[in-house]
């Protein structure tokens, strides 16, 4: 397949910070790659450099084969949608979708037919003549999206656009905005610190962290094979046992008794917590300073001595699970 954007061996400094750490990546064309970690850990920078507002202090970029480390903002083929739409309050709709276009070189009527197609893209025809002030939070993203593509760049990048929303349009808009790429065979970098956009969104998941990807993959292989102890915790579906083992937590069960030919942990249930309609709970293991939380049987309770348990063949390791993308 095409490589759309391909970044090799990048760093960022800030002083005598650095921000970027040797990172190197691809996207092939149509695909959306999701950039997913916690914050403070470079992410928005990234994005920035791709975008061409920040500048790599060393490294190289290329879109579409064509090598784009020196070019500024206004030279690559990019758009960059915020975490805020930043629409302008004073235009309409229609001037503001339409805005891009005023720099470039082509007929009125063509203008007006491309604000007409990505009014209604965003399902928004009906709006045109309205203010950003009269819009909801996920029409105003619809907007701010749909100002991005109607210049048909060879790169979206999506910096947290949904964080400001509530739960059910948050779910909304991630079916929304991956299926209008995908449609449109749109290459994207969807930045956010949130999983299951992350996970929804993105045909490929970067897990990116102090300023560098600790793993690339599918969703399935990121979730289902961590190949180091912090993509296994961010994720929290694996118990990490130590630097280099773990277990996934469909694979631990409790007890009340030792089995001789289980792998046990002692501990105690410390808490019992209701998670999106789901009995959890939380169980203190002896001569560890961490908690386990997972599905909980209706007839255990919080102060119960247990055993955590699991056959020896569940215990894997992070350098089994390692690859190259």
């Amino acid at each position: 397949m095409n490589k759309m954007i391909e970044v090799r061996d990048a760093t960022k400094h800030f002083g005598v910070g650095e921000v970027l750490k040797d990172v190197s990546f691809s996207v092939n064309e149509g695909e959306i790659f999701s950039v997913v970690g916690p914050s403070g850990g470079g992410k928005t920078t990234l994005l920035r450099c791709l975008a061409g507002l920040e500048t790599f202090s060393a490294g190289e970029m290329s879109i579409d084969g064509d090598d784009m480390t020196h070019k500024k903002a206004n030279e690559r083929p990019v758009s960059l949608v915020f975490q805020e739409p930043l629409l302008f309050p004073h235009m309409t709709i229609r001037e503001n979708v339409g805005y891009g276009l005023k720099f470039l070189d082509i007929s009125k009527k063509e203008k007006s037919k491309r604000i007409d197609d990505f009014l209604s893209i965003a399902g928004l025809p009906e709006y045109e003549n309205r203010y950003p002030r009269e819009l909801s939070g996920g029409q105003k993203q619809r907007v701010a999206l749909a100002r991005g593509l109607i210049l048909s760049p060879k790169l979206l990048l999506l910096d947290e656009p949904f964080s400001s929303l509530d739960r059910k349009l948050r779910e909304e808009m991630r079916r929304w905005v991956r299926r209008l790429l995908k449609e449109k065979n749109i290459t994207a970098v969807f930045v956010t610190h949130d999983q299951d956009d992350a996970m929804q969104v993105g045909d490929v998941i970067g897990v990116f962290r102090e300023g560098t990807f600790e793993q690339i993959g599918s969703p399935e292989k990121v979730y289902e094979n961590p190949q180091t102890s912090e993509v296994a915790r961010f994720f929290g579906d694996a118990w990490v046992i130590d630097e280099m083992r773990f277990i996934p937590k469909r694979n631990l069960s409790i007890e009340r008794i030792e089995i001789e030919e289980k792998v046990q942990w002692r501990g105690v249930i410390e808490g019992v917590r209701f998670v999106k309609g789901y009995r959890f709970m939380e169980v203190l293991l002896d001569d560890e300073e961490e908690h386990i939380m997972f599905p909980a049987p209706e007839d255990f309770h919080t102060g119960e001595n247990v055993y955590v348990s699991t056959d020896a063949s569940n215990i894997r390791t992070f350098q089994q699970n390692r690859e190259k993308r």
